[in-house]
């Protein structure tokens, strides 16, 4: 998992080129005045998902994991808490769905959280369980992205 923010100054560093595509597209964008859907980026390859959001209390939200795409989850507006556990393959599986990139977990041992503000993302790998769109407190609006970037771009 990475934790960054896109008023962080410049580093001489850069991603992989599936990832500064996505982050470059976030900062090239006017998110807060686009609308709700699915945007191509390069195709399915690389897309994003403009959300609308109500975070939940975290015992209302579930545990994920992606095989296929990593997740940029970046904040537009609002302030979401955001779980994070590393996959280790002996965690309980809640719900697996065929023919999605997810799998679900419950009973997470060691999860840790982080709170999310505007303008900053974390970046969630396909050994990284994360738990998105809960709630930092009380329940609040929120407008995010998610981005997906296929990790055989990587």
């Amino acid at each position: 998992m990475i934790l960054s923010s896109l008023n962080a100054v410049t580093c001489p560093y850069k991603y992989p080129e599936g990832i500064q595509k996505a982050i470059d597209w976030l900062k090239n964008n006017d998110l807060a005045s686009m609308a709700a859907g699915t945007y191509e980026i390069e195709g399915r390859d690389i897309y994003a998902m403009i959300q609308e959001i109500t975070t939940q209390p975290v015992e209302e939200r579930r545990a994920e994991r992606h095989d296929l795409y990593l997740d940029i989850q970046y904040i537009v507006s609002g302030i979401e808490r955001m779980g994070y556990a590393p996959y280790t393959g002996s965690e309980e599986i809640l719900e697996n769905p065929e023919g999605k990139d997810a799998c679900f977990y419950k009973n997470l041992k060691g999860e840790n959280f982080v709170d999310v503000t505007a303008g900053s993302y974390c970046i969630f790998f396909s050994n990284d369980i994360h738990r998105p769109c809960a709630a930092a407190g009380e329940p609040v609006a929120v407008k995010k992205v998610v981005l997906k970037v296929k990790e055989s771009l990587l």
